[in-house]
């Protein structure tokens, strides 16, 4: 997850400024989007179980008209169907080599780009509820466009983690996976602008930003809940999943600690993959009855 605002934050700390934070400063933009995915690109990433995965190109158009791209990657012996939601600044152009780790698992897996980020269109300046609303429509297409007859699980990744807690608050999830995940936006910012620097300037985060509350929201789910979490992640440490873990409703929840591992790097490890498939198996043994 790339959290340009703390740079930002920093150099204006050191002259002794007083500092808000925006969901346009908070957010990763680019200043222009990608023409399309690069789909043979990706596929030459996926060296795990290639023969069974299909990859295409796939897109949505929003209420208002923008275009929004991602990749769907299909396997023909698929136990579970798998929406993304990435980090923040986390583009499938530059980061789709996280699918080859997927590819190790029995699952579909759709991606899409954040709105103004990769191939996914902006037509106007960014919001939160842009992004949430973006995220239930991702979600209602995906349900249709994956095999019904498997569990669908949402996967986000540190600002995805978000996202996928308030899909999760919206609609029927059968489970969730929240990896590297952020337990609110304040507690995020007080971790990691660096506890001397307050002694000269002031941070604040807008409103629009202070009410996400991830705790909150995961109060409100009772399905099977995967948390994975770096050891080494400096960015939303351990801490913050146990905060997530310990506020969950649900009565099938786990946390797996991933050693050795910074923040948002959690599938390249073994022990991700492991944790990731006994919860399938419990997941589908439990939906299927």
């Amino acid at each position: 997850m790339k959290i340009p605002v703390i740079l930002l934050t920093l150099l204006f700390l050191l002259s002794g400024c007083s500092v808000n934070i925006t969901a346009d400063s908070f957010i990763y933009q680019d200043e222009e989007v990608e023409a399309q995915v690069n789909v043979e690109e990706i596929r030459g990433k996926i060296t795990h179980n290639s023969a069974l995965i299909n990859i295409a190109e796939t897109s949505l158009t929003t209420q208002e008209g923008s275009v929004l791209k991602g990749v769907k990657l299909l396997r023909s012996d698929a136990m579970m169907n798998i929406i993304l939601f990435g980090g923040s600044g986390m583009k499938i152009s530059q980061s789709a080599g996280i699918l080859n780790y997927f590819a190790l698992l029995p699952v579909n897996v759709i991606w899409f780009d954040y709105r103004g980020v990769g191939v996914s269109e902006k037509n106007r300046e960014l919001n939160v509820a842009d992004l949430q609303t973006d995220a239930l429509n991702i979600f209602d297409f995906s349900t249709i466009n994956l095999p019904e007859n498997i569990p669908t699980a949402i996967h986000g990744i540190s600002m995805g983690s978000i996202m996928a807690s308030y899909i999760a608050s919206e609609r029927v999830v059968d489970a969730l996976i929240l990896d590297g995940a952020i337990s609110t936006v304040p507690e995020l910012v007080e971790y990691v602008v660096p506890s001397w620097s307050k002694l000269f300037s002031t941070v604040t985060v807008s409103p629009e930003l202070a009410k996400i509350d991830n705790i909150e929201l995961i109060k409100k789910y009772h399905n099977p809940l995967l948390f994975l979490a770096g050891s080494d992640d400096t960015t939303t440490p351990i801490k913050f999943s146990q905060e997530l873990f310990d506020a969950a409703s649900s009565q099938d929840k786990t946390l797996a600690i991933i050693p050795d591992i910074g923040h948002g790097k959690n599938m390249k490890k073994d022990q991700a993959i492991a944790a990731y498939t006994i919860f399938i198996e419990k997941v589908t043994c439990c939906t299927n009855g």
